[in-house]
């Protein structure tokens, strides 16, 4: 018995990543019968629930529902009841993950939520307060370990074999952000053809791993305190890196072009990284000798869903379940055709990339 934890994270917003992280979340939970997956929602906009509770305006309300609840079971319930002198846990008061099936039937029975909240950035200043009390010198370590512990209490031994837990980050490297990456084995970076992710990759790599892009800015950071220094520590390991994926690339020729120049440049730029720091990435069976032999480990490419992302978020249906009929109804009662010619490579694109988490 297992249980990995994928984070899905880049510094820079608008990269696809919550979308990435909902299809490949529901298609390993499809072609994985006997494995538990659990998504956890650690961005406040809960993008990732909507979709997951039924999509657009259903998904939402569901969502709202459930933040009702006397006990929030989500994971501001979580956080809240850490925050109420709990973060040295072992096993939390309740279960936070609710199961999808009975909100949305297009979900696979093997996939639970544990929810997003709004609520989530309001706690920000809470936790910034509670990871450093003089009081508890382990407090830091206490609630950076934290989703891993509920991770453990969340996996069903007695049902399933394995655990692969996907969490949807926020971009900002914010204290639960935090808490999310230290829990996380693997970090999936999403990203765009565009010189704005060059920078959020930069920013990653500086933030979360303590690599500054020059000995100016390295010098600098000496004198403070930093997310990296804490790790080191408490004698944390960090997860590696386990994919880069190109989101929403396109095959239209004028574009392509352009896309091809700045897609260069990116994967250039982390093809050196992985020459300085080797040991900040999952390890491969043959160690990479070339740039393209990196880049077909590393690199992920998802061509972009146009109106097939659109029908699918709207209606809280996994791309891969699309094929299944070739008009959709709107929420709004407008009927949407939608042949399979026209996202076939996005689909296959994504069976590519799910065919390598494991």
């Amino acid at each position: 018995m297992s249980i990995d934890i994928y984070a899905f994270y880049n510094n820079k917003g608008g990269v696809g990543k919550t979308t990435l992280c909902s299809n490949a979340a529901t298609l390993y939970a499809e072609k994985h019968p006997t494995t538990q997956v659990l998504v956890i929602d650690m961005c406040p906009q809960a993008n990732i629930s909507q979709f997951l509770l039924g999509g657009g305006k259903l998904g939402y309300e569901t969502n709202q529902r459930l933040q009702s609840l006397k006990t929030r079971r989500n994971i501001v319930g979580f956080i809240d009841w850490l925050l109420k002198g709990n973060s040295s846990f072992r096993t939390p008061n309740i279960s936070y993950k609710v199961p999808i099936t009975p909100f949305n039937p297009n979900i696979s029975e093997n996939l639970y939520l544990i929810a997003g909240d709004s609520f989530l950035e309001s706690f920000s200043l809470a936790l910034n307060y509670a990871v450093i009390n003089p009081a508890n010198t382990k407090a830091w370590l206490e609630y950076m370990t934290a989703i891993e512990r509920l991770c453990k209490y969340e996996f069903d031994k007695d049902q399933y074999e394995n655990m692969v837990v996907f969490i949807d980050c926020n971009p900002s490297f914010s204290i639960y952000t935090q808490m999310a990456l230290v829990s996380s084995d693997k970090v999936v970076i999403p990203m765009m053809a565009d010189f704005s992710s060059l920078e959020g990759i930069k920013a990653l790599f500086m933030l979360l791993f303590g690599k500054y892009p020059s000995s100016a800015l390295k010098r600098y950071a000496d004198d403070v305190i930093t997310f990296n220094k804490q790790v080191d520590s408490f004698t944390l390991k960090l997860p590696v890196i386990y994919e880069f994926v190109f989101n929403n690339y396109t095959i239209k020729d004028g574009v392509a072009t352009a896309y091809d120049s700045v897609r260069t440049e990116l994967i250039n730029f982390c093809y050196e990284q992985f020459k300085l720091f080797p040991s900040l990435f999952a390890l491969c069976e043959d160690k990479p000798t070339s740039l393209s032999e990196w880049e077909n480990y590393y690199v992920s490419n998802i061509k972009d869903f146009h109106t097939s992302g659109k029908v699918s978020s709207s209606l809280g249906i996994p791309m891969s379940k699309l094929p299944n009929q070739s008009k959709y109804t709107m929420p709004d009662g407008i009927d949407v055709k939608l042949p399979i010619a026209n996202y076939a490579q996005a689909l296959d694109d994504i069976e590519s990339f799910v065919g390598k988490i494991r």
